[in-house]
């Protein structure tokens, strides 16, 4: 058996084990160190194909091509948009996820000529840990994972960035041979997301620990573009050179195999000239209206030519990339007094791109030569592979991650005034142990009981302000599962959450020194998701309804 850490990006995948003295990439081919994050699906022979041959197959007649599916878990767009990029009630994101996955899988088992996976450490985007409506895909991801239980064990769902502040911290030991103590701030930028975590970096019980302290993200799926970062700037480019080209509208370009292979043929020339976009920008940074002139590349569309100019890269960037970026970095320093002693990693490889390095640089005032960003990453090509490798360290033990609660979940009663009182038994950013029972507690500390007439009213927060707290009701499903609970009058309701936040309410009877004695709860009930539970999200303060 083998540990294994998977960076499953929106663009590229990446396949990391530890392999006793440091992690290594596990290449789909020996050509190859990622796996192209794309699904074919061939029309004539009902067969799918993943990875460089699907990418081979990109525009091919008969064909459906799927990109930025694990973009689409979130469930944020509308079944018209999903249609008009090739999904329906078959190929869903979740079955184009599934198939994409069992096939990095098995190809990397069948690599290292082993049959299974032990410890499966996957990262998932910051950006789902934080709203109900993005949330689930964490869930989603874990459970498409666990069920290929002919495949893989045990699966941990860990955070992009916080899998990236591992590598550091290992990156850093190597490099100076003493362990890395204080605070490192990762900003991870990729195809679908822009994630940041300030980390900080402990030892715990003779072993290094990272603890997400603080986080913040973005790349929620608007209307029809995936995410907010590399895909959605390649295909905004894409878009406004095609109808500058042949005048055609912009929202009037279809998402077919004709727009597909075009995307293709521009990521390879954005990957290839990297250093010259690097050299181009910084020439004509301070006259922008000059980039018109400079040529970056020629493409064909549909037989026509069409040219992309510095220009068109320059103004998608600023349109639709620079104010995500300002935005996440004014909150993730929102709260910090100094960011000067920070250390600092960029990841990802959007951060590879010249606007992204130097907004960052710019902002933080980071010169070429910077203590705070020493040691963190020693080569350029660890940016891209800092996830997965950090990934593989959680997944082999090297190191182990705190587990931050990263919502808040409780109760409210409403009194016979009117009046509420909210309880939340596991609040945001709390450390919590996994599969511990949390109670709500009353002033005196105890477990806060409450009539079994309100267990349905349920509490939850994603944030640090209680002010942002949202009611939720139950499903009609899980009310009658909680109707139909052998409890009392009077109950205390407890919550638990797994190593991927995988929750289960308990319901004991009001019995307080029992329930301290004995903490088998006298029925609890286990949910995949949120989306399981509840239903009918309500905005609320926590003064009223």
């Amino acid at each position: 058996m083998i540990n294994i850490g998977i960076d499953f990006g929106s663009t590229y995948t990446m396949v990391s084990v530890y392999d006793g003295e440091k992690p290594a990439t596990v290449k789909p081919d020996a050509l190859s160190y990622s796996y192209p994050s794309i699904v074919v699906y061939d029309k004539r022979r009902s067969r799918y194909l993943c990875g460089n041959a699907a990418r081979s197959r990109v525009g091919s007649r008969d064909t459906i091509t799927f990109r930025g599916f694990k973009m689409l878990l979130n469930q944020q767009m509308s079944a018209e948009n999903l249609a008009l990029r090739g999904y329906d009630d078959v190929n869903t994101p979740e079955r184009i996820t599934a198939e994409f996955l069992r096939f990095v899988i098995s190809n990397t088992l069948n690599t290292k000529g082993e049959d299974k996976v032990g410890t499966l450490v996957i990262g998932a985007p910051e950006c789902w840990f934080q709203s109900i409506q993005t949330v689930d895909a964490r869930g989603t991801l874990r459970d498409i994972c666990s069920g290929m239980t002919d495949l893989v064990e045990n699966v941990k769902i860990v955070s992009e960035p916080t899998n990236a502040a591992a590598f550091c911290v290992w990156n850093y030991e190597q490099e100076y041979h003493e362990p890395l103590d204080g605070r490192i701030l990762v900003v991870d930028y990729g195809g679908g997301t822009l994630d940041t975590a300030l980390v900080n970096v402990r030892r715990q019980n003779g072993q290094m620990q990272i603890k997400p302290e603080m986080r913040s993200g973005a790349g929620e799926n608007r209307d029809n573009e995936i995410g907010e970062a590399g895909i959605a700037f390649q295909e905004a480019v894409a878009r406004l050179a095609i109808s500058e080209a042949t005048g055609t509208p912009q929202r009037k370009i279809p998402y077919d195999a004709h727009f597909n292979q075009f995307l293709k043929l521009f990521e390879e020339q954005l990957l290839s000239q990297s250093e010259e976009i690097a050299d181009t920008m910084d020439e004509f940074i301070f006259t922008p209206e000059e980039m018109r002139e400079v040529l970056f590349c020629d493409l064909e569309y549909k037989g026509e030519p069409v040219e992309i100019d510095y220009h068109q890269l320059y103004t998608c960037y600023q349109q639709i990339i620079s104010p995500v970026l300002q935005r996440v970095l004014d909150e993730t320093t929102a709260d910090m007094d100094d960011t000067k002693n920070l250390r600092i990693a960029l990841v990802g490889g959007f951060c590879n791109f010249y606007l992204v390095r130097k907004q960052i640089y710019d902002y933080f005032k980071i010169a070429q030569i910077d203590e705070r960003t020493k040691g963190m990453i020693r080569e350029e090509a660890q940016r891209e592979t800092a996830i997965a490798h950090g990934a593989a360290l959680f997944a082999d033990n090297v190191l182990s991650v705190c587990n931050i609660a990263q919502f808040s979940i409780g109760t409210y009663a409403t009194y016979s005034d009117g009046s509420r009182f909210n309880r939340f038994a596991i609040n945001y950013g709390q450390e919590i142990e996994p599969d511990s029972v949390y109670f709500a507690l009353d002033d005196r500390g105890n477990p806060w009981p409450m009539t079994s007439g309100s267990i349905d009213k349920f509490l939850l927060n994603f944030g640090k302000r209680e002010s942002t707290a949202i009611d939720v009701r139950p499903k009609p499903e899980f009310a009658a599962r909680l109707q139909s609970l052998p409890c009392g009058n009077v109950v205390v309701i407890g919550f638990s959450m797994d190593n991927c936040d995988r929750i289960t309410v308990h319901v004991y009877n009001y019995d307080i020194e029992r329930a301290q004695r004995d903490p088998k709860p006298t029925a609890s009930l286990r949910l995949s998701t949120l989306k399981d539970m509840f239903e009918s999200i309500v905005l609320t303060g926590l003064g009223g309804p």
